[in-house]
């Protein structure tokens, strides 16, 4: 049974540099746009609000592996503006802030060992808002599933990654003390990115 041990940990420790060679890691610094499409109020007194859409800047780390499947986590901060129209009184625009993260898994439909890759992803992520809409809000946060999908084009060492998520939860907005139902929403953000690789192995294309 030692021998038999000894064997078995000889094995994995060999194995695992080429396991550590076949994952392909990347940081994607990304640029984007991020669209509410939905209300986020819609009190029984006739007041509405939504958030309006904002310029997104965030990041994305990945590890592939192999050349179909791999994991993705990333994070973007929204500067936005939150347009309320209350009931009987003159619409009303504050300031307004969102972060999202998302840890997702991707496949790839086009493996990125050629130039073009093309790939779909899934997962969880989460939206929090902030600033002076949204600081005597009850909620704030909320948990969402994502899903998405992009291409990316290898640029040499590097990869020019776009893609589009949407995220899809609910969520319950009652500044003041007025009272509003649990809506749906639906968010979608519109990323560009510049996937540089680090860490062991390479990489051969998009890690997304």
């Amino acid at each position: 049974m030692p021998i038999r041990l000894a064997l078995t940990v000889a094995l994995a420790t060999a194995l695992l540099p080429v396991q550590v060679a076949a994952q392909r890691f990347s940081l994607a610094p990304e640029i984007g746009v991020y669209i509410p499409t939905e209300k986020l109020i819609d009190a029984s007194n006739g007041t509405v609000g939504e958030l309006e859409a904002g310029f997104s800047l965030g990041a994305r780390l990945g590890l592939r592996f192999g050349d179909r499947i791999g994991l993705s986590v990333s994070g973007a901060y929204v500067p936005t503006t939150f347009a309320l129209d209350p009931a009987g009184g003159e619409p009303e625009r504050r300031d307004a802030r969102l972060f999202n993260g998302t840890g997702q898994v991707v496949v790839h439909l086009l493996p990125p060992r050629g130039m073009l890759s093309i790939f779909l992803n899934g997962g969880v992520g989460v939206i929090s808002r902030g600033g002076v809409a949204f600081t005597n809000a009850a909620e704030t946060t909320n948990v969402s599933g994502v899903a998405g999908a992009g291409a990316s084009v290898r640029l040499g060492g590097i990869a020019l990654n776009a893609g589009a998520e949407v995220f899809s939860y609910k969520a319950r907005y009652e500044p003041g003390g007025l009272s509003s139902s649990e809506l749906s929403q639906r968010d979608i953000q519109i990323r560009l990115g510049l996937g540089i690789p680090f860490g062991g192995g390479g990489m051969t294309g998009s890690v997304r």
